[in-house]
């Protein structure tokens, strides 16, 4: 494995108010797909209210994030060979550089997923992309590569899209695959010091198969941290600082893309196809019963949105489905000629689901369904929004758009 770098011209620009709206991981800075931004795009296409746009090197589905003045992005070329990171100015859209992570054996991978699929992270001084068979990489915010770790090759046919996040210094990343200790090795939560890369500790998930799923550190009710990953079949609590399970709750179907949502100890999870959607509580020890539980529902591969008092899913047959977060009642179910694969993003009192087509749906929030907009991007769109203060980032297949409200 070898990186290189490649700088374009830089255009410096520090923007000390893209500060309080960074989007550093992915789904943004609580996991949750949920910005405090003012003044959201509500209609746009790919002509109308479009700030910038860019055509990416390479292919990917991975989001972008934004932090301190930069927005970072993956791709890969070459069959997965080299993987890309990407840094772009947000005003302008301008390519300030990018950094390459080559690899001769790649993971096996479907269309759908590629090579680039899991969206990097950043702690304000470096960017931490996850590289699949090419390991976890850290890059400062000029592209200079700091330390990479190296991993064994996943065994996996549908590819990798984990994304890792940060955690009281440390680089959390699931690492589940199709293998085990009798053909390669089981599946493990891995935790990383983001200064040096070195492994703080271990956890292998003996058992447990593919999962695309993110994890997502909740406060319990009692005000300790627990860290949630769906597992195949299951959902389980980890303490993050020492990878140690404590919980665990069956039910889960073996299609584990969605990522969990969670606030005020409740822990909200999907999983495929058409599979169940629940809620546990956090803090459990052991085998844990959930609060509520539908059997049916689960998206494939978008994850839920949990917004205020309420729950939501879209789905991959364009079912757009509200639930009461705090009981599991269905409050109400939308058909869309659509197909959601990446996960709703929400502010303002708006919803914002986008179809596989390049189409988004600004839905109000709350329980009545009421369809502010319907935008065409024209561009297949796999990657998840993003907010970077109150314009919205889109990744098509082709471009990245900055879409912005015009001005009055």
């Amino acid at each position: 494995m070898q990186t290189s770098l490649r700088v374009a011209p830089v255009f410096l620009f520090l923007a000390a108010s893209l500060a309080s709206a960074d989007w550093p991981r992915w789904r943004g800075p609580e996991g949750n797909g949920v910005t405090s931004a003012r003044g959201l795009p509500e209609k746009w296409s790919s002509t109308q209210n479009v700030r910038w746009k860019i055509a990416l090197p390479g292919e990917g589905v991975s989001s972008p994030i934004v932090c301190k003045g930069r927005i970072f992005v993956t791709s890969a070329r070459d069959e997965g060979k080299v993987r890309l990171l990407h840094a772009v100015d947000p005003v302008t859209g301008k390519l300030l550089w990018t950094a390459e992570c080559k690899q001769d054996q790649p993971e096996k991978t479907s269309a759908v997923t590629g090579h680039a699929a899991a969206t990097p992270v950043t702690d304000g001084e470096r960017v931490l992309a996850a590289f699949g068979n090419a390991g976890i990489v850290a890059y400062d915010f000029t592209g200079k590569r700091l330390w990479h770790h190296a991993v064994e090759g996943f065994d996996t046919e549908l590819g990798l899209a984990t994304s890792p996040i940060l955690y009281r210094g440390m680089v959390l990343w699931t690492c589940d695959h199709d293998g085990d200790r009798f053909t390669s090795f089981d599946s493990y939560l891995l935790a990383l010091d983001v200064r040096t890369g070195k492994v703080v500790w271990k956890t292998a998930r003996p058992g447990v198969g593919r999962s695309w799923s993110t994890p997502l550190v909740v406060r319990t009710a009692q005000g300790t941290d627990e860290l949630i990953i769906p597992a195949e079949s299951q959902l389980r609590g980890y303490d993050p600082t020492t990878g140690k399970e404590l919980w665990h709750l069956t039910g889960l179907t073996p299609w584990i893309t969605p990522s969990p949502v969670g606030a005020s100890g409740m822990v909200y999870a999907v999983s495929g196809k058409n599979g169940p959607v629940l809620a546990v509580k956090a803090g459990g020890r052991g085998a844990v019963k959930p609060v509520w539980m539908k059997q049916t529902g689960g998206p494939y591969v978008s994850s839920p949105l949990l917004y205020g008092d309420y729950l939501y899913t879209g789905d991959e047959h364009g079912w757009l489905t509200c639930y009461e977060a705090r009981t599991g009642k269905r409050i109400y179910r939308e058909r869309h000629q659509a197909k959601f694969t990446s996960s709703p993003v929400a502010g303002e009192e708006k919803l914002y689901f986008t179809s596989e087509s390049g189409e988004t749906y600004v839905v109000a929030a709350g329980p009545r369904y009421r369809l502010l907009a319907k935008n065409a991007l024209g561009e297949e769109v796999l990657a998840s929004l993003v907010f970077s203060e109150s314009n919205l980032l889109i990744r098509g297949s082709r471009h990245l758009y900055c879409i912005q409200t015009p001005s009055r």
